[in-house]
């Protein structure tokens, strides 16, 4: 029977082509005035049939040949003819190899969906001919995939806007699944150049390589490589989709009436880009119905449970996690970076970085890296997803180098969480390869090296170390605490006091033994033992972003604040609130602290580095007249211990009392505000110690490294199909883009180099060399008054006459030094140090021209920082309550009109000035963020 009212097929094409243009689903229909849903139908059926034909009501093509021709099998084609299936269509086995490390615990299922059938209609799919209408011959050559239950499967149908450079992706995992002759399984081979030159000539200059001599006009000084590479970053950092990106290329092609050719007019650059760094990107399948993992290829059944299988199903259903294997990120980053391998800021005698750590020093192997991973998944705003990343940094670099070099390894998208056999499978697997064999690459001086790999340190919050290691939900996985059960509220709570007899900590070799018998909270073999050199009790450390800064000062600021407690002695009234809210907003904190304070009635949005600048920066001195004198004692045992073990350099002795303050801090807490308040953060901070001398200071394993890989990873996700391979596309693509940022620009315009900082949020600070200076601004020019002069003749040996450069800023060993003037603007004070000589606020910073023996004296750049500063003394008489507990960290000073001249290399330390009650304390900086 004839359809009423049927698309023509002009129309139709038409619909596929604006689709592969760019255009949305709602912009084809409003362009072309045809229902969003018919437009979405057409769409649908071309990606699953390739072909925009009239379909029969089945939705399956029309074959012109109702019986086709048995399909013949040469020998050399890698496919074997299984027997056919109980509908006669016959199955293709393909040869594959995989790489499964064997289950050790029974898989858990992921929804109660997959138990209810042993056939779930999305599992399985039912290989059938594809006929394209114009070409009837090659009914038989393609097989797509139609699902034997449900038609309308396919998550494109929805209203969600698709991401170009994800859909492709995720498309070409499709094509390599239907074709059965592709060169590399499991891996994504983007778009070639010759594409490029069919849809969009114009595109052609515009390569992934970023063309550093092609002019985009002739007379102009704009590369077309540095066009290219604002342009691309602009649309990842925004996070465009589709259409918003076609509809930018469409305003900014208005320059072609002016100066034609400049730009790009399709999407088809974005596809050439990423090709050369998603092209080793690995997808790996897991079985829908027990999780068990499959690898790259699947085969007809799941090994485990049975369950049939097809690769274009699996992907289709997001049954699939992405993987960037180590080996080739490793090759890249050594490549870079191989000239600051090893060059840590140590002090003999002290603890400071992770390479200083006990464990660390006792498995050290020549020739070969360490890596620290954090596995931890973190939900998207307004979703019921999550993402699951598993990220890794090279111990063996400096610290501000570990932040800015985070490998990505495993991402996992979906609901929940994913089974923890499965995920970990392919990190075991190519660590194993890596311990073995290891990788060879090329230095920057041409010399080829031979590298070993392994994972030494693992960072979760308590949750996912319960899931990594596979324990009980409650017990300590360090030691054998097994905590117990008291009445809260309504219900129950589980406590860590300390016990009397102090608890045994926990072995490897034991908790291997557990593994079997399932005893002292172990539920069954973890995922981690099977990884090379790796402790899974020592090498899984407590992070103090998640046990302190989230967990045990929130807990006891609710405590403080809490209504119901309003009997306490402890309780702080809404007057109290009110005036730290205001001492809050009138504070202006170093650049070195992150985001500046907020209200603390507004705690509930506050960041974990909101809640350490509030903890070991603001508490100590805004609650010395809030909280009785007792508990301000208490409370400064826990931040005189934090200061220790985040501050630079540490010796045994601060380490051991800063073991017994947090000892003595969790055994009061019964008596100060309750056995029930004593929860598993505050046990946890007894072994932050323990962990600092095997492993280096709190700061150098830290899951504050990885938040700004974490939240690039939040930042690159748009609501679309296919989210992890969009996610791991636009990631690397904009890494790509940021490394090459430099050198793409480096004959580029000041005002191109600034967009670009600004877009990609590179900040100077980060860029200044440890052993030199950098300022900020070109500086003015002016003479020196005669205190300045007397001040640097103690300083300075000879007369300086003549005038000389101030700056407001001043960058040195990666610390941000300004003056008063510059912190009232932006609204932080980055003015306060720590000398050889005590602590003083600079007032000025000028430029010294050196004596040299440089040939062209007009062009030489020898000069010489000098700081004009006011000295702080320390007051001699400290408050009965502070001379108790009071550490080094915090001085009371008063301030002077002493000026004194500083020249950088006596510069200390940044530090911390807070006034309360015209009193002014100084705080000396703990190790925050990645300097």
């Amino acid at each position: 029977m004839p359809r009423r009212n049927e698309i023509p097929v002009g129309i139709r094409l038409r619909i596929v082509e604006m689709h592969q243009a760019g255009k949305g689903y709602k912009s084809i229909s409003k362009s072309l005035d045809i229902h969003l849903s018919t437009v979405r139908q057409i769409i649908h059926k071309w990606k699953r049939f390739k072909t925009v034909a009239t379909l029969p009501r089945s939705g399956r093509p029309v074959k012109n040949n109702p019986i086709p021709a048995p399909r013949k099998l040469s020998k050399d084609n890698d496919e074997q003819a299984g027997p056919a299936d109980d509908n006669g269509v016959q199955n293709i086995k393909k040869k594959i190899k995989s790489r499964i490390i064997p289950d050790v615990v029974k898989p858990e299922s992921f929804s109660s969906d997959a138990e209810s059938s042993n056939k779930d209609p999305s599992v399985y799919c039912r290989p059938v001919p594809t006929v394209q209408a114009e070409d009837p011959d090659n009914e038989m050559d393609d097989y797509n995939i139609v699902y034997e239950v449900g038609e309308e499967a396919d998550s494109s149908s929805t209203d969600v806007e698709e991401d170009f450079m994800a859909n492709h992706f995720f498309q070409e995992q499709i094509d390599d699944a239907e074709d059965p002759g592709h060169e590399r399984l499991g891996r994504c081979a983007l778009s070639s150049d010759d594409e490029a030159s069919e849809e969009d000539p114009m595109a052609q200059p515009f390569d992934p390589d970023f063309n550093q001599e092609k002019k985009i006009y002739s007379g102009s000084t704009v590369t077309a490589g540095a066009l290219l590479l604002l342009l691309l970053t602009f649309i990842l950092k925004h996070k465009l989709s589709n259409a918003a990106a076609k509809d930018l290329l469409d305003l900014l092609d208005l320059l072609n009436l002016v100066v034609p050719g400049c730009l790009p007019k399709s999407l088809q650059f974005l596809k050439n880009h990423p090709s050369q760094h998603c092209a080793e990107a690995e997808t790996h399948l897991y079985c829908p119905k027990c999780a068990s993992y499959i690898g790259v290829e699947p085969g007809n059944r799941c090994e485990v449970c049975q369950q049939r299988l097809s690769k274009r199903c699996l992907l289709e259903k997001a049954h699939y996690f992405m993987v960037m294997p180590l080996e080739i990120q490793l090759r890249n980053i050594l490549t870079r970076v191989h000239s600051k391998l090893g060059k840590h800021f140590v002090r003999d005698g002290c603890l400071s970085d992770v390479v200083t750590g006990k464990e660390y020093k006792g498995d050290r192997q020549a020739g070969s890296i360490t890596l620290t991973f954090k596995c931890d998944g973190f939900p998207l705003l307004d979703s019921k997803f999550s993402i699951w990343p598993i990220l890794c940094t090279i111990n063996e670099l400096p610290y501000a180098e570990r932040g800015r070099n985070v490998l990505l390894h495993t991402l996992w998208f979906g609901r929940g969480r994913p089974h923890v056999q499965s995920f970990f499978t392919p990190f075991v697997y190519e660590l194993h390869k890596l311990s073995s064999e290891g990788f060879r690459w090329t230095d920057g001086t041409g010399s080829e090296r031979r590298t070993t790999v392994a994972a030494k340190v693992c960072l979760c919050d308590p949750a996912s170390r319960s899931l990594v290691q596979n324990l009980q939900s409650f017990g300590c996985s360090f030691c054998y605490h097994k905590g117990e059960l008291v009445p809260k509220g309504q219900g129950f709570t589980r406590v860590y006091p300390v016990p009397t007899d102090r608890c045994d900590l926990r072995h490897v070799a034991e908790t291997a033994k557990s593994f079997q018998h399932r005893q002292t909270g172990v539920k069954g073999p973890s995922p981690l033992v099977l990884l090379p050199s790796f402790d899974i009790v020592k090498g899984s450390v407590p992070d103090y972003m998640h046990c302190f800064c989230l967990g045990v000062v929130p807990d006891f600021v609710d405590l403080w604040f809490d209504s119901d407690l309003a009997h306490k002695p402890f309780h702080l009234t809404p007057q109290h609130l009110t005036d730290l809210d205001k001492a809050l907003c009138a504070i202006q904190p170093p650049s070195e602290v992150g985001p500046g304070p907020r209200r603390v009635s507004d705690r509930k949005l506050w960041t974990a580095s909101e809640w350490r600048a509030f903890a070991l920066l603001y508490s100590p001195v805004l609650l010395e007249d809030a909280l009785p004198i007792l508990y301000h004692i208490h409370w400064m045992l826990l931040v005189s211990a934090l200061h220790i073990l985040l501050s630079p350099f540490a010796t045994q002795e601060q380490l051991s009392y800063a073991e017994s303050s947090l000892l003595q801090f969790v055994a009061q807490v019964p008596s100060l505000y309750g056995l029930e308040n004593c929860s598993f953060n505050c046990h946890l901070l007894t072994h932050l110690a323990e962990s600092a001398r095997d492993w280096g200071l709190l700061w150098a394993n830290s899951a504050f490294a990885f938040e700004g890989a974490s939240s690039r990873l939040l930042q690159m996700y748009s609501a679309s199909k296919s989210a992890s391979s969009q996610i791991f596309s636009r990631v690397f693509s904009y890494e790509d883009a940021l490394r090459r940022g430099s050198l793409v620009l480096q004959g580029a315009s000041a005002e191109m180099k600034d967009l670009f900082r600004s877009m990609t949020s590179c900040d100077v600070v980060m860029r200044s060399s440890v052993d030199s200076e950098q300022t900020l601004g070109s500086g003015s020019q002016r003479f020196l008054t005669a205190a300045e002069v007397a001040a640097l003749q103690k300083v300075h040996r000879g007369q300086h006459q003549g005038s000389v450069t101030q700056h407001k800023c001043l960058v040195h060993n990666n610390m941000l030094i300004s003056t008063p003037g510059h912190s009232a603007t932006t609204k932080r004070n980055d003015s306060v140090i720590e000398t050889s000589s005590g602590f003083a606020v600079v007032q000025s910073i000028v430029a010294l021209k050196d004596v040299c023996s440089c040939e062209e004296k007009l062009g030489c750049s020898c000069k010489t920082f000098v700081l004009f500063c006011k000295k702080l003394f320390p007051w001699r008489s400290h408050g009965a309550q502070l001379d108790a507990n009071i550490a080094e960290f915090l001085v009371r000073v008063r301030r002077s009109d002493e000026l004194c001249a500083v020249t950088c290399g006596d510069v200390v330390a940044k530090c911390f000035a807070i006034e309360r009650e015209r009193r002014v304390y100084v705080v000396k900086m703990p190790v925050f963020e990645m300097h």
